[in-house]
């Protein structure tokens, strides 16, 4: 089973600013014959085509890119996450999870009926690691 993470849907005007920047760069580069920019004219223009989903699954803790097409993934290991830490409070009524993998930090938000199936997926994987609520210091 995948659950994916609630992440707010990029906005049309923050696409078309990116991919004005980029033709900007690449115009800014070829006129000045400065081909630094070239490069990152085209990385802008790519990335606001793009596409990004949080998955949590029976593999991991992923994050998939989707550029033009071809999907990269990003995956953690159950194996390889050390921490994982639930906050109830800041996303309500939604659940953050943060995943920690050394001092890398991935924040996840569900909705409560996933987060619930959630710490039941981890607790099935990797049965040792303590799901800890977050301390708001209240």
């Amino acid at each position: 089973m995948k659950y994916y993470g609630i992440l707010p849907e990029r906005k049309l005007w923050v696409k078309i600013a990116a991919l004005l920047l980029g033709i900007l760069s690449i115009y800014q580069a070829l006129a000045h014959q400065n081909w630094f920019y070239v490069p990152f004219g085209l990385v802008i223009i790519l990335a606001s085509f793009s596409e990004r989903k949080q998955v949590v699954s029976d593999q991991g803790v992923d994050i998939e890119y989707k550029v033009l097409g071809h999907c990269f993934h990003n995956l953690w290991t159950y194996e390889e996450i050390q921490a994982v830490h639930k906050d109830s409070l800041k996303s309500a009524p939604r659940v953050e999870f943060h995943f920690n993998k050394g001092a890398i930090n991935r924040r996840f938000i569900f909705s409560p009926e996933d987060a619930r199936a959630i710490e039941d997926l981890f607790r099935e994987k990797k049965p040792k690691i303590k799901i800890l609520e977050v301390n708001h210091g209240n």
